[in-house]
This record gives C-alpha cells, sequence and structure tokens, in this order.
C-alpha cells in the first residue's frame, strides 16, 4: 500500500466518537476518508459506491455493527473490516467477528495506533487490540479465523461471477409454452445455461450472483443475451424472462425492454423464492415495465407461501403452477385439488394459468380438463439453442 492512500469508511452513531476518528484520519498522511455512516444501509450505500479499503465500524452503529458489517461486505467483499468499540462490548464485538468483520480495535485509540491498524488491516493482516485480555483474546481469534474463511470465500465467489460476466460463459435456451387445447406453440420461456466451471444448475449459479451483490448484473446479462436471442424467435410469439424484484426496480432493465425486439411481447417471472421487501414500490417499478408492453407472471405458485402473496399483491396476468404441484397431479388427490383453487383464483381475477413440468399425456389431459390454459415441459418440448416453428 506504500504511496497509495487507504480508503477509510466510518460507520458509527453520530453520537459516539465518529468525529474524533475522522479528525484522527485528517492529523495523518496517506488516507482518504471516503464516508461517514451514521447507520448500517447508509454504510453499504457508501460501500456499495467507493469500494473503500477499511471500513471501521463502530458496535453502536443505528441497526447493529454486525448488520452493518453483513451489509458492507455484501456491497464490497473485498473490503477488509474492522469492529471498533470498548472493552466493555464484548458480545458486540464477537457478533461483529462473525459478521464477517477481520479484527477489533478499541475506542479511544492514540491516532498512531488507529492509523496503524487501518494501514494492517488494508493489507489484509488481523488486527487486534493488545489491551484485550487474554481469554477475551483467544475467543475474538477464533472468531476472526472464521470470519476470514468466510470472507475469503466471498471474494472467490464475487470473482467467479465476474469471470462468467466478463467473459459471457453462458447462453440462452428456448423452451415452448403451448396453448394446451391447440397444441400450438404461443411464447418461449428464455433459460440461462452456463459453460462456466463447476458445472451445476442455472438456479444456483443465480443464487451465489444474488449472494455477492451481483444478482441483478448477471439476471440483466441474461435478459440482455435473451433479446438478441428472442429475434430468431417465430413470428408471433412472446418472450418469458426471469427476473427479481430487486432487478425490476433498476432503470437498465427499463432501457433493454425498450430495445427488446420480440415480436409480441415480453412476460418478466418473478419467483416464488424472490423476496419483494416493498410490495408498494414493487408495484410502481412493475407499472414502468407494463407501459413498455410486458406482462408479469408469478412463477412457482403453489411452492410455498410468498408465492400466493405474489399473486394477491401484484395482480399477475399470469400464473405458474409449480411443477412440484403439476407432477403425478392426475394420481394424487391434494396436488389436483389445490391446482383446482389456484386456477379457479386466476379466472376470477382474469389471469391465466401455466402448469409447468408436464411430462406426459396422462398429466395434460387432467390439466386441461380442470381449465389450464398453457403449459410447457418435456411432454411438449425441450430447451433449445434455437427454437423451431411450430409444425
Amino acid at each position: 500500500m506504500a504511496g497509495v492512500p487507504v480508503r477509510v469508511l466510518i460507520a458509527d452513531n453520530p453520537q459516539m466518537a465518529a468525529a474524533g476518528t475522522t479528525a484522527a484520519l485528517d492529523s495523518g498522511d496517506g488516507f482518504e476518508l471516503v464516508g461517514v455512516a451514521a447507520s448500517s444501509s447508509r454504510a453499504a450505500e457508501l460501500a456499495d459506491a467507493e469500494h473503500p479499503d477499511v471500513a471501521l465500524v463502530s458496535a453502536h452503529v443505528t441497526g447493529g455493527g454486525d448488520d452493518a458489517v453483513r451489509a458492507i461486505l455484501a456491497a464490497s467483499p473485498e473490503t477488509r473490516v474492522l469492529a471498533h468499540s470498548g472493552e466493555a462490548d464484548h458480545a458486540q464485538v464477537v457478533a461483529m467477528l462473525r459478521a464477517g468483520a477481520g479484527g477489533f480495535l478499541v475506542r479511544g485509540a492514540p491516532p498512531r495506533k488507529l492509523m496503524a491498524a487501518l494501514r494492517a488491516a488494508a493489507d489484509g493482516d488481523t488486527i487486534f487490540d493488545g489491551t484485550v485480555n487474554g481469554a477475551v483474546l483467544r475467543e475474538l481469534m477464533d472468531q476472526v479465523h472464521a470470519a476470514n474463511r468466510g470472507h475469503e470465500a466471498m471474494i472467490t465467489k464475487r470473482a467467479r461471477i465476474r469471470r462468467v460476466l466478463e467473459r459471457g460463459e453462458f447462453d440462452i435456451a428456448f423452451q415452448p409454452i403451448v396453448e394446451l387445447d391447440s397444441r400450438e406453440i404461443v411464447g418461449y420461456e428464455a433459460l440461462s445455461r452456463f459453460a462456466a466451471e463447476p458445472h451445476r444448475g442455472p438456479d444456483e449459479w443465480f443464487a451465489e450472483a444474488h449472494e455477492v451483490g451481483l444478482g441483478p448484473e448477471l439476471e440483466l446479462a441474461a435478459i440482455r443475451l435473451a433479446c438478441e436471442r428472442s429475434r430468431d424467435l417465430p413470428e408471433g410469439m412472446f418472450m418469458a424472462v426471469n427476473v427479481s424484484p430487486v432487478t425490476t426496480e433498476r432503470p437498465e432493465l427499463l432501457a433493454l425492454l425498450a430495445g427488446c425486439e420480440v415480436n409480441e411481447e415480453v412476460v418478466l417471472e418473478v419467483t416464488e423464492h424472490a423476496r419483494v421487501e416493498d410490495y408498494r414500490r414493487f408495484r410502481v417499478a412493475i407499472a414502468r415495465v407494463r407501459a413498455l408492453g410486458a406482462r408479469l407472471a408469478v412463477d412457482d405458485a403453489g411452492a410455498g407461501f410468498s408465492s400466493l402473496r405474489h399473486i394477491i399483491e401484484l395482480d399477475a396476468e399470469l400464473i405458474k403452477l409449480d411443477g412440484s404441484l403439476t407432477r403425478s397431479l392426475e394420481q394424487d388427490p391434494r396436488r389436483r385439488s389445490l391446482a383446482a383453487a389456484l386456477i379457479e383464483f386466476g379466472r376470477e381475477s382474469g389471469a391465466s394459468v401455466l402448469a409447468e413440468h408436464i411430462e406426459s399425456e396422462l398429466q395434460l389431459i387432467e390439466l386441461r380438463r380442470l381449465g389450464v390454459h398453457y403449459g410447457q415441459g418435456f411432454h411438449l418440448g425441450r430447451p433449445q439453442r434455437l427454437p423451431v416453428a411450430a409444425a
């Protein structure tokens, strides 16, 4: 780090000693203060914008020191975090170390000691204040070793997702969506397929991307590629793409949809597993994409409570019955009853119903009898790199 300023973020309760810490940094050369946050949420925003070398986090920051540590590392995994608190704050400091902090410095340390600790932390060293007694120090060391392993794992995961994005190590396959009465293809779902190692399913790739704060970037990249590939779709077909609520609120999505050359329209599928933090804000985002001609589908309906709330709150045009519900439906009266209830709800609310994972003719016949409009699954067509027109 010689000759390069150590970029520092401070997260501290404004009624505590943030001002004193800031003054200490101002008194020494080789430091750049990138921001002071009074809450864990603000600390995450600054970390995401500035990617500091070190974050000095108080146990008493609004929202909690451990929450601030997690939020900072989620936004900027490369940042090293130091817990900064009083000697009596043992429980809070341990919680911060478990959350990923890489060391601990007692509040009120002399400026020279503070600056030395920040430089060492920026270089990747483990920092513990020498005033901590032996028993506490051993426990803190155990915690920080575990935290450092987690931190390194997070950096590895983030680098893996960035490599996939930079090298474009994924492609799009299209699975037909069929109108069950006519057996005609009416649309395609765009499904991501990854060529990178480790070889695993797309759900795991997207879950890891969201874990390291790159979920929206990977989803937007997949949608961008799907829009490019959609030029090869047969005339009159719609295209369904998977999207999380956080990505739906990104302005980049609107720009992508505005330039997407799908012949009919784009359907955004929000999964049951995607958590909506604020339904009111999400409905505003959905209104914007609908203004561009897109429709909304609730994916994985019947897989859990979240999908039921999505259906009620979001006024979706399409309800996709989860494969766990439609599988063996013709033989299981419980699955059939739940599916029938969701189909009736769709009928009364004006939403069409699509059944996933149709794997047999008997299953298809029963779904038609229940009133399902659309279906997809291996019985109707497998995902393929370039779709072919319906026969």
